[in-house]
Parts: structure tokens; C-alpha cells; sequence
């Protein structure tokens, strides 16, 4: 539909609000585009390169910078509504939730943060590694991982800590830090860098199964009606799983064909249709119940970072390479 070459490494998935688009990107520019033609609106530039996936909502759009602070925009026009203070570069993408944004740092801490106003509500400090993911928002708790063989449970009304999962990892290089967390059934659903597939108790943060069948690395998608969990292997496939239940159970696997695969980039639903991406500026899309390859649309030779689906034939995305886009199937 179409591509914006931007000039800059971008590392992070784009966000939307109704008719616009809003991309981070290396060299520290946070950047609006409209959603019908890709036109640009407006840019704002922070100090240094922005890695998390921003998120907007309620006309704010949040996101985090290695220049050590976290920031609030105005969507409509760029300006700038406020900042929050980090001790270190902040690299975790952002999850807005009921008027909240909550956002992790290099600095040890996560931070629930006031949309409107950019008061921090709560910080929590006891994170040992670094944090780049999107954390879950559910009921009441937050959920993420960090660069620490750590996934943290937090009531997301205070910031308290309510459980702490590691599953016997003992390398740093093993966390589930890459992984953007889903929950359904009760239990939260991680892939990490060891291979396998978790599902976690939600309210206790034990591990009800735990899997290496599928050889799967730092990628999960969930279902719209949360009853099955993909995964991406490291080589040619995408798997699907049940979410009930308290046994690991396989579904369907489907060969997409895509070769050696370790992008964390995660696969996501939408109108029944499942869209993932690859390292290698693949994008493809598979019908979700049986996992049948409905089409496979090569963008260039760069990393997809998540792509961001608008129903079952649009779908946004962004290359490491530095393109946005829009890509529409046709019928």
C-alpha cells in the first residue's frame, strides 16, 4: 500500500491510533505518519536512540529513549506533554492500560506511570538485569521479563511484588527478556532463549508445564479468543498450542518454509488470521485454526520487528533497515 524509507535503523514495532502511525527509531526520532498514504506529520527528536515499541492511547503517545528518560507526546502534533526521569537508558517497550503506562529501564526499575501527566504512580526497584520487553497488562498484576533469568509478577495497582519465576535458568543469556508475556486459562505463556515453552501458574507464578518439543526460542503469539498459543521455531515453523489445560498440547504445526529463524518477533492474531515475520524481511500469515499458509510477502533481507496487524488483510509493519509500511492483501 505503501513504504516510507526512513534513513534509520529502527528496532521496534510501529503503534496506531486511529489515523496515524508513530515509529521510534535510531537515531533517537520519534515519528507520526499517516495510516492512508504513509505521509509524514510531524517528528520529535530525543537524545538518543529509541529501541522499545512506544505504545498510544487517549491522544499520548509514550515511548522510552537510551537518553535515560521516558516521554509523553501529544499524537496530534509532537509536542511535548511531559518526561520521567531514568538512572539508566531506557530500552523496554511501553504498555498503556486503563490511563496508565507501564514501562521498564536499564536502572533496576519498572515504573507505572500517570498517561496525562507523567507523574509516576509507583517504581518498583528490585529488577536485576536490564528490561526490553512489552510487559502484560492483565486483571491486577503486571508481567515481564528482564536480562536476568527473572520474570516478574506485580500487583499493578502498587507496584508490589507478588511473584518471581526463573524455572531453573541459570545463564543470563537464557531469560525470558525478548519475549513479550500472554496469559489466558490462568497461567502465563513465555518462550526463552533454552528452547522451550512455559505455562506459569498466574496467581502463584509455579511452572504447570514446560516443554522443549517444539524447539521454539523468544517468540509467542495468543489467540483472539485465548484458547491456543504460537510459537515460532528456530527452523522453517510456526506452532500452535493449547492454552487450557495442564499439559503441554501441540495443535497444529505448519512448515512456513522460512529457513533458520531467532528474530523475537512475536506472531499476532487478527480476524482469524495468525501474521508473524522473520530476520530475513519475511512477512507471512497462516489461517489460524489449522495453521494453512495463506500467503508469504517478502519485504527486503532485514529483521520485522512485530508486526501490527488491522484486521485480516492490513497490516503494519517495520524493518530494521529502516521501512514502514503498510501492507494490504488483496482478495
Amino acid at each position: 500500500q505503501w513504504i516510507v524509507q526512513t534513513g534509520a535503523g529502527i528496532y521496534c514495532s510501529p503503534a496506531v491510533e486511529q489515523d496515524k502511525v508513530f515509529v521510534g527509531d535510531d537515531m533517537g526520532r520519534l515519528t507520526a505518519y499517516t495510516l492512508k498514504n504513509g505521509k509524514k506529520l510531524w517528528s520529535f527528536e530525543s537524545g538518543k536512540r529509541i529501541v522499545g515499541t512506544p505504545a498510544v492511547s487517549e491522544g499520548v503517545v509514550v515511548f522510552g529513549s537510551a537518553d535515560r528518560r521516558i516521554y509523553g507526546l501529544s499524537a496530534k502534533d509532537g509536542s511535548l506533554l511531559w518526561t520521567a526521569q531514568a538512572a539508566e537508558p531506557v530500552l523496554g517497550a511501553v504498555t498503556i492500560a486503563d490511563g496508565t503506562a507501564y514501562i521498564g529501564a536499564s536502572d533496576a526499575t519498572f515504573r507505572a506511570i500517570e498517561l496525562h501527566t507523567g507523574k509516576v504512580i509507583w517504581a518498583y526497584t528490585g529488577v536485576k538485569g536490564y528490561i526490553e520487553t512489552k510487559p502484560l497488562v492483565t486483571e491486577d498484576k503486571v508481567i515481564f521479563g528482564a536480562w536476568d533469568n527473572t520474570l516478574y509478577a506485580l500487583n499493578k495497582a502498587d507496584g508490589r511484588e507478588l511473584w518471581k519465576w526463573t524455572g531453573g535458568l541459570t545463564r543470563m543469556h537464557f531469560s525470558p527478556a525478548a519475549v513479550w508475556p500472554v496469559a489466558a486459562d490462568g497461567k502465563v505463556f513465555i518462550t526463552d532463549p533454552q528452547r522451550a515453552m512455559t505455562a506459569i501458574d498466574i496467581r502463584t507464578g509455579h511452572t504447570v508445564w514446560r516443554t522443549f518439543q517444539s524447539m521454539v526460542r523468544e517468540t509467542i503469539g495468543l489467540s483472539e479468543d485465548g484458547e491456543r498459543i504460537y510459537s515460532k521455531t528456530m527452523n522453517d515453523s510456526i506452532v500452535c498450542y493449547a492454552a487450557k489445560g495442564d499439559t503441554p498440547r501441540e495443535l497444529w504445526a505448519a512448515n512456513v518454509g522460512f529457513g533458520y529463524e531467532h528474530a523475537p518477533s512475536m506472531q499476532v492474531e487478527k480476524e482469524g488470521v495468525m501474521f508473524g515475520s522473520t530476520k530475513e524481511g519475511l512477512i507471512f500469515a497462516l489461517e489460524a485454526r489449522t495453521g494453512r499458509v495463506l500467503w508469504k510477502h517478502k519485504i527486503g533481507n532485514s529483521l520485522i520487528s512485530t508486526v501490527v496487524p488491522l484486521n485480516g488483510r492490513e497490516v503494519l509493519f517495520t524493518a530494521t533497515s529502516g521501512e514502514v509500511g503498510l501492507l494490504r492483501i488483496r482478495k
